[in-house]
């Protein structure tokens, strides 16, 4: 399981998986279809180490396990 990961590793997975930057606020909001569906996903802008209670719903927001979330992440 993915742990320890930081705000623009969690960027590079969603960016490989269709979703992208769509703007700034107190956190950065990533739009983008992926399995189908339109997704929004809120990602806490510059951390080096995002909680795994956050990342588990960043995951759930985009559509995917944690288990996929690693594969993706092995892969690049």
């Amino acid at each position: 399981m993915l742990k320890n990961l930081s705000t623009a590793e969690v960027v590079q997975i969603l960016n490989s998986i269709g979703i992208t930057f769509k703007r700034h606020g107190k956190e950065d909001v990533y739009t983008g279809q992926f399995d189908g569906k339109m997704r929004v996903v809120i990602v806490p802008r510059n951390k080096r180490s995002i909680p795994a209670g956050t990342l588990s719903s960043i995951w759930r927001q985009a559509g995917l396990t944690a288990k996929q979330a690693e594969e993706v992440w092995l892969e690049l």
